[in-house]
């Protein structure tokens, strides 16, 4: 790929970031609506509830999460432009890792609406999407790391 299609990959990248930032909210809030009053947040190994908060400090402490993340994000976007505008891979590269950070939380956030939804899930097949969208969030931040290292050679 040569290097004028960078600014535009980053851009791209830069607006599935933004998109994924959305879905995020939008995943939090159709499930803030359904949480109780008291939120199940931890069980043990045996499937016994272990640690509940209530639904105003999930809310405050999810979106203050989301946006501490993702203002840091933007702030290491804005670093490496002003430092280095020539390593638009770097910038796309966060773009990446954030879209993996915004879709971890989001999946996090949907199984902590069904752990308190009324029904019975078998919570343990969930654990593989969660460990999936985990590991794509390392692979992103790995090819972040890398990405820099290459193109500052």
């Amino acid at each position: 790929m040569q290097a004028k299609y960078f600014p535009m990959t980053a851009r791209l990248l830069n607006a599935l970031a933004w998109a994924s930032l959305i879905f995020t909210f939008l995943v939090f809030i159709l499930s803030y609506a359904n949480f109780p009053e008291d939120v199940l947040i931890y069980i043990k190994a045996n499937g016994e509830p272990s640690l509940y908060l209530g639904k105003d400090t999930v809310f405050y402490s999810i979106l203050a999460i989301t946006v501490i993340f993702n203002l840091g994000w933007l702030g290491l976007d804005g670093i490496v432009k002003r430092t280095t505008p020539d390593l638009e891979a770097t910038i796309g590269g966060l773009s990446v890792s954030r879209i993996g950070f915004n879709l971890f939380f989001a999946t996090t956030i949907y199984f902590i609406n069904i752990l308190n939804s009324r029904e019975n899930f078998d919570y343990s097949n969930f654990g593989y999407l969660i460990y999936i969208t985990g590991a794509l969030l390392i692979a992103a931040l790995i090819y972040t790391a890398v990405a820099r290292f290459i193109l500052k050679k």
